[in-house]
Order: structure tokens, then sequence, then C-alpha cells
């Protein structure tokens, strides 16, 4: 399939907002919401993992991410893929870092995980207006100790 140049342009400038976002961006940046407040739409909408609801508009976001990023305040993501189309941007991270602080509910465990992780972002118009999330909870879990191994 070849895409036009048109298209090839909006997928590098999508790529490289993607790219920003999972650097600049990332929860343990110092300025990470103000790189958000400038790159998502209002009404973002994110997918997290299979989540039965999505969590939507910016402060929610912010806010969702803000207690994910409580847990692991030096949670590394080293980028290994990126993949970009038009207006959606794919990238596939290694997350690792020791959890010294609350996650979903959970108290500090001081144990270190690495997991892999997939993000999609739909862009329109330079913003992220929606994204999916997923990565493998039940590993981070049982890495945590928390659950049995399979």
């Amino acid at each position: 399939m070849n895409s036009s140049p048109i298209n090839q342009q909006l997928s590098q400038q999508n790529k490289a907002i993607a790219l920003r976002f999972a650097k600049a961006g990332w929860g343990t940046q110092a300025n990470w919401q103000q790189v958000w407040d400038e790159m998502m739409a209002p009404d973002v909408v994110q997918h997290f993992n299979d989540f039965p609801d999505a969590v939507v508009g910016l402060d929610a976001n912010k806010a969702f991410n803000q207690d994910l990023f409580t847990g692991f305040p030096q949670l590394k993501n080293t980028i290994e893929n990126v993949v970009a189309e038009d207006d959606v941007v794919i990238y596939r991270s290694t997350l690792e870092g020791k959890q010294s602080g609350p996650f979903l509910g959970i108290p500090a465990t001081n144990k270190t995980v690495k997991v892999n992780d997939f993000t999609m972002l739909k862009i329109k118009d330079g913003k992220i207006n929606e994204w999916w999330y997923t990565t493998n909870l039940l590993s981070v879990m049982q890495q945590l100790g928390l659950a049995p191994d399979a």
C-alpha cells in the first residue's frame, strides 16, 4: 500500500507528537501535566486496559495518571517500536521501576516490576483526542507479590 506524500507527512508529524507525549509527557517528568495541556484535546478519551469505562476529559485523565505515577515515581519508559499511519500512532514500551508509593489503592511494596505496554493514539489537528493503553496488570501484581504466579 503506497501512501501519498501528504499522508506520509501527516504520519511523521503525528509520530513526532506521540514521541513527545511518550517522553516529555511521561508522568515521572516534572512538567508532564503542562505537556498534556499542550498536546491533548480538552475532551480526550482514554481506554485503559480492559476497564469497562473510559476516562473522559483532560483533567480526569491527568488525575487518573497522577494516581498511577504516584506508585512508581521513578518508572523508566523505554520506547521499543513506533508505527505511524495517518492519524494513528502506536508505540510499544518497556516499563521498569520500583513501587515506592500507593498504586491502584495498594500500599508501597518496594518491589521492582518490568513489563511491556502498548499505546495507540488518535491525533486530530495536532492534538491527541483518543488513546488506548494496555499493559499486563496481572504480571505487575505477580511481580509485586500480590497475585500468585500462573
